[in-house]
């Protein structure tokens, strides 16, 4: 695709609908079907939701909310909205109803496009959000006040009035770690900047199994515009449940996905293989349906022994980086050059530079900023707009990034050492008595604070359980030098508190499990 034709998200499904027409956009199940939809439909439906739009709105641009799992009425929804100078707020389909009107408050939306099992949510909705104006049901819903099926029937495509690339086209929420979740605010020139900041060799005939929420913008670039841009298949998981079902349904090319994820497929693969006495590669390959090219994983740290295990089934996987607020790629790594440690090269058109120690990137894909939320841009961004990123890190000299840990989170000792948890945790990924694991600094002393793998403790008693975990911080402890040691262990009943994207929330974390 040229990119000098692409400049804005009705540009990249205007010229994907040109190059790749009558390929397949979009297979998702519909019951016992799979509906199909190519990019000329999907191209006319977007400019016929516009047009509904610029209808509703008497030409007023407005911030429409979006909320529902990955489906092709949500990437109309989507699409028509910003392809009519509109900005779209994509929610978390986890969020509870007050959580949603606060969001939608915070962002002053006034029109909510929304799936089906939201629909018992609407009127405490109505009652919390009383400025929306407009709400539209994904789904055939008679008792909604407007239905994307009879609009889709009702209005014309027209092309729309052109829209700059500097326009703000999204406003979306941080997962929130460490207080209140930050509108970033990102124009249509950030996410095609991201979209084309990086060659690969995807092509019409791969596929992507798109497992991760569609609100975080890493499925959003990684997986959505990256496969118009590509002309490659997008298809829809509809559950993390059926993970396995789907990947041998569809039998995608391509998959991202989470460390999480990569490293619970990665142990079912080796207990199925312990359990059949088949070699795991046979078993990885059967897996995930036998076409698989490779994994790109994001989002976390991915342990170097997991990046080993896959590549010991034949399966690539590399790891990149990046955050809401740059669209989100800053590095990343093709199946073709995997490196174990590091997070990918610095993509095109991105400056990485360190400061005192903490990560901070110059790019077309950095957001303008926080949503009516001056203190914490001012924050986040330098005068001459470097983003302070808030991780700490290096970049090598062949432009390789490296994540030490988070610059929020560091513990000051004492003695004024700083320690990052992050190192310190990142031993333990691969510990299978552990199921979760915090370290921070108590009382002048490294604490880790752990919640034990439920399976693998359940016939322990509790001074087993101890024990095991002692030893098994005495082997890391091996490793540190003294100002980094755990000194001290707290073992937790339940889980630690998380955020959508299941991510820790450290500020829940502070004396939660016994000292030990």
């Amino acid at each position: 695709m040229d990119k000098n034709n692409v400049k804005t998200l009705l540009d990249l499904v205007k010229q994907s609908a040109a190059e790749f027409g009558d390929r397949i956009l979009i297979k998702e199940k519909c019951g016992t079907e799979i509906v199909e939809k190519d990019r000329k439909t999907f191209y006319a439906d977007v400019l016929r939701t516009a047009e509904f739009l610029k209808e509703t709105t008497g030409g007023e641009k407005v911030h429409a909310a979006v909320i529902g799992l990955t489906s092709y009425n949500y990437l109309v929804s989507y699409f028509g909205t910003v392809s009519s100078g509109n900005v779209a707020v994509p929610l978390d389909a986890q969020l509870s109803c007050e959580d949603i009107a606060d969001h939608i408050n915070r962002a002053d939306v006034t029109v909510f496009f929304y799936d089906a099992r939201y629909a018992p949510m609407i009127p405490a909705i109505k009652k919390l959000s009383p400025q929306i104006k407009t709400y539209v049901a994904m789904q055939q819903n008679d008792e909604a006040d407007n239905n994307l099926t009879d609009i889709l029937a009702k209005y014309e495509p027209k092309e729309q009035a052109p829209v700059s690339a500097d326009s703000l086209a999204a406003i979306v929420y941080t997962s929130g770690t460490t207080g209140l979740s930050k509108g970033v605010m990102l124009t249509h020139g950030n996410l095609i900047d991201n979209t084309m900041c990086q060659d690969n060799e995807a092509t019409p005939d791969d596929s992507v199994l798109t497992v991760l929420p569609i609100h975080h913008v890493y499925c959003f670039t990684c997986d959505i515009l990256c496969s118009l841009r590509y002309g490659d298949t997008i298809c829809v998981n509809d559950s993390l449940m059926r993970i396995a079902q789907n990947l041998q349904l569809f039998k995608p090319t391509i998959l991202l996905l989470v460390p999480m994820i990569a490293q619970t497929i990665c142990k079912q693969i080796k207990a199925a293989s312990a359990a059949k006495k088949i070699p795991a590669a046979a078993v990885a390959q059967a897996f995930f349906g036998g076409n698989l090219k490779g994994i790109l994983s994001g989002g976390a740290y991915l342990p170097p022994e997991v990046v080993a295990e896959y590549k010991s089934y034949g399966i690539p996987i590399s790891q990149g980086y990046g955050m809401t607020e740059c669209s989100p790629r800053i590095s990343t790594a093709t199946v073709d050059t995997v490196n174990v440690g590091d997070v990918g090269t610095v993509v095109n058109g991105c400056t990485v530079k360190i400061v005192d120690g903490e990560i901070t990137v110059k790019s077309p894909s950095v957001m303008q900023g926080y949503y009516k939320n001056p203190e914490a841009t001012a924050e986040a961004l330098t005068e001459d707009g470097w983003l302070r990123t808030g991780d700490l890190g290096y970049v090598d000299d062949q432009n390789r990034v490296f994540i030490t840990g988070r610059k929020k989170n560091l513990i000051i000792l004492s003695n004024g050492e700083n320690v990052s948890p992050e190192e310190l945790e990142n031993k333990f990924v691969t510990v299978d008595l552990i199921a979760e694991i915090i370290v921070y600094g108590e009382e002048g002393f490294v604490t880790a604070e752990i919640f034990p793998n439920p399976d693998m403790t359940k016939n322990m008693s509790r001074e087993e359980l101890v024990a095991a975990l002692n030893e098994e911080i005495k082997k890391v402890n091996g490793t540190l030098s003294s100002s980094k040691t755990i000194r001290r262990l707290r073992v937790r009943e339940t889980e630690f508190d998380k955020t959508p994207s299941k991510k820790i929330k450290r500020t829940m974390q502070t004396s939660q499990g016994e000292l030990v």
